[in-house]
């Protein structure tokens, strides 16, 4: 399958937003094929004549074409590189500038809801927590590009040491996940025994990892639906996994889940909402906490993330 996208070169073309020839894939592609014919022209050359000279002006010729692609070659790729740091510093400095108008948003919403709700009547308190709702949808969709710039320039910055990652699981599901579930008569089944362990983390991105996964589950699982939550042990590692009956991932498109803004086709049908994002970061945070993340899907069956994270080591 990973052959067969590298050869589509259209394809490739749109999601680089290049013409066709100047993909990578058909770079090489011809410079291959021209690697091939100089051989094989070399090789008859050789055997058919003994004209020194000729050879040695068909060897330069084959060379210049050979460094005259590489060139072309290098040069995309230079671009693309460029191409790519100049959005995510673009990200990184529109993000910042997002955050300080949205959380006066807030902020004002709040106060007027709290302190002078009093001289407002149903229909304005309505609007105003609608305002509010919207403006900190708006504050996460920053965050989650702030997160995106910090991990593409190696930015992303965790304090590890050591959480009660069962305090962490039962925050996320009573103030975000329960409420979300109970609107769909969501079943969510975390069989919290008092016995998991100690973890090393970052408490506060293990919440968005958590809050991620999680609400994702809930999303894409239809109504009367079930999400489990479970956990074991080994030598090292904590072993996670959170498991939906959901509407799965097509086979066709599992390989782009960790991507960045990927959402898989038989989603959109049911949420319109939604960056593709939140896998992309959960799954650096994890991997930068020295854990690592896989999943299990079929689509209309459902999907199950596992996911590891340090244990705590006991001298």
């Amino acid at each position: 399958m990973r052959i067969i996208n590298d050869l589509n070169l259209k394809k490739q073309a749109e999601e680089l937003g290049v013409s066709v020839w100047r993909t990578p894939s058909f770079l090489f592609i011809v410079l291959g094929l021209v690697l091939i014919s100089a051989m094989n022209g070399a090789y008859h050359a050789i055997k058919f004549l003994n004209d020194p000279e000729f050879v040695f002006i068909a060897e330069l010729i084959v060379v210049a074409v050979i460094l005259t692609i590489g060139k072309m070659v290098i040069n995309q790729a230079e671009q693309m590189a460029k191409l790519n740091k100049m959005k995510t510093e673009f990200i990184s400095v529109a993000s910042h500038q997002l955050r300080t108008p949205l959380s006066a948003m807030r902020w004002q919403a709040e106060l007027l809801l709290s302190k002078m709700s009093e001289g407002l009547d149903e229909k304005q308190k309505e609007k105003i927590t609608n305002i509010d709702m919207l403006s900190l949808r708006m504050t996460r969709l920053v965050n989650d590009l702030l997160d995106v710039a910090k991990i593409d320039q190696g930015r992303l910055s965790l304090t590890i040491k050591e959480i009660n990652i069962s305090e962490c699981i039962n925050g996320i599901l009573k103030e975000i996940i329960l409420p979300l579930a109970s609107a769909k008569e969501i079943k969510v089944i975390f069989d919290d025994k008092g016995d998991l362990p100690m973890v090393m983390a970052d408490a506060d991105k293990m919440k968005l990892v958590f809050e991620n996964l999680l609400s994702n589950a809930v999303k894409y699982t239809l109504e009367e639906g079930k999400i489990e939550i479970n956990y074991e042990k080994d030598e090292d590692f904590a072993i996670f996994s959170i498991k939906d009956t959901g509407v799965g991932i097509p086979f066709s498109q599992q390989d782009q889940v960790f991507s960045k803004f990927f959402r898989s086709s038989n989603v959109v049908r049911y949420q319109t909402e939604g960056t593709g994002l939140g896998l992309y970061i959960a799954k650096n945070i994890i991997e930068q906490t020295g854990g690592k993340i896989w999943f299990e899907s079929e689509e209309n069956v459902g999907t199950t993330f596992n996911f590891t994270l340090p244990l705590k080591k006991v001298n």
